[in-house]
């Protein structure tokens, strides 16, 4: 037994070091995409003799979907996504260079999460070795454009019927813990136009700088009053971050435009509609400001009582993790299959404290252990 767990983990980790050594970074920060690491895990399916097909989401940019398990079964639909964020700076080697040290494993998208990617391949190729066996049957599924809109997975959403979806896990790094609840995300860019002048005479001008300052004010002072809502658990208050400025040209010229970007994460009783409604009051307070959304998400809340959860915290206790349900402040893809009905949760090897880092890692031992809860989701083990 011990030499056969050895075995596995070198198996896990190999996988994840190819993974890693392929770049897959969004095209929003400036990468070539999910394309090549597409391609190795198509021929990773094909070579284990698992059929697929792919499902277009831009071009050139596919998910890739395999079902394993008799067709009259509902299946659990496993995802992880592909792509990851970009690099500036890394304090380990080469970002695309998976260093091995102290029983971790450090590289971009080590943690986030081509560690889930790792997982979920070998639970496919486990089950596939055992599909009359299969309590439910598995919906595996690599997807694109997590790190910025989430297109893939919104796409993967409008297969869950044609699939048979009973219930969803989207890969994300919860340290092998069953989430069940996280706040959604609205992304906002605000931007103030002016009249420019000579900085000798700002009377004559109209300053787009002093627009978005007043703006901001009024944003931070909303921000403080969802922050002091100590009535209200964690995962029902919201919160607000400015997190980005531009404007004016010159100290010497009177700004005739400015922006901002904004990050709104909501409460899991709040709705989309009435955060926008509270953004366009205060940008309606000045003139000359517009506002356009770049992304608005519900939070994920799914029922702690549901068979689902129940099913993998527990299988989840036998492996050694701590009893119940996690609600955590990250946004993920769940929101896609939670929003056609599906209960869904997150779930997978890793810490998100190291995801996004110069430093991002995995502890190794958790893709073993993320995979053996998986199985006994799955098998009567």
């Amino acid at each position: 037994m011990v030499h056969d767990i050895h075995l596995n983990m070198s198996e896990s980790i190999e996988l994840l070091k190819s993974l890693i050594r392929i770049p897959s970074v969004n095209p929003v920060y400036g990468g070539a995409g999910e394309l090549q690491v597409q391609g190795f895990v198509e021929n990773w399916l094909s070579e284990r003799g698992i059929a697929y097909r792919l499902q277009e989401v831009f071009p050139g940019r596919n998910n890739v979907v395999a079902r394993i398990g008799p067709v009259d079964k509902q299946a659990i639909l496993i995802e992880a996504h592909m792509d990851t964020v970009g690099v500036e700076g890394w304090a380990m080697g080469a970002p695309f260079e998976p260093v091995e040290k102290d029983g971790r494993l450090y590289g971009r998208g080590a943690c986030d999460t081509k560690a889930s990617l790792t997982t979920f391949l070998l639970l496919a190729e486990s089950l596939a070795e055992r599909e009359s066996e299969l309590k439910h049957a598995l919906l595996f599924a690599a997807t694109v454009d997590e790190e910025s809109q989430q297109q893939g997975a919104f796409k993967l959403s409008e297969w869950v019927d044609e699939m048979n979806v009973g219930a969803a896990l989207t890969g994300e790094p919860t340290r092998s813990e069953v989430v069940t609840k996280h706040k959604g995300a609205c992304r906002y860019s605000i931007e103030a136009s002016g009249k420019a002048a000579h900085g000798s005479t700002p009377e004559l001008g109209e300053n787009a700088i002093y627009k978005i300052a007043r703006i901001a004010e009024k944003l931070n002072r909303c921000g403080v009053l969802m922050s002091q809502e100590e009535s209200l658990p964690f995962i029902e208050r919201g919160s607000l971050n400015v997190g980005k400025i531009g404007g004016g040209i010159g100290f010497n010229i009177v700004p005739d435009n400015c922006s901002i970007e904004l990050d709104r994460r909501l409460g899991v009783h709040e709705a989309i509609e009435s955060v926008r409604e509270g953004i366009d009051f205060i940008v309606n307070s000045e003139s000359g400001v517009s506002v356009s959304s770049f992304l608005e998400r519900p939070a994920l809340n799914t029922e702690n009582g549901h068979w689902f959860p129940q099913a993998l915290e527990a299988s989840a206790r036998k492996h050694g993790v701590a009893e119940g349900f996690r609600e955590v402040a990250f946004m993920t893809n769940g929101v896609a299959y939670s929003s056609v009905g599906v209960p869904t949760v997150v779930f997978g090897p890793g810490d998100i404290a190291q995801a996004h880092k110069t430093d991002e890692h995995i502890e190794l031992d958790e893709i073993e252990r993320s995979l053996a809860i998986l199985k006994g989701l799955f098998l009567d083990e």
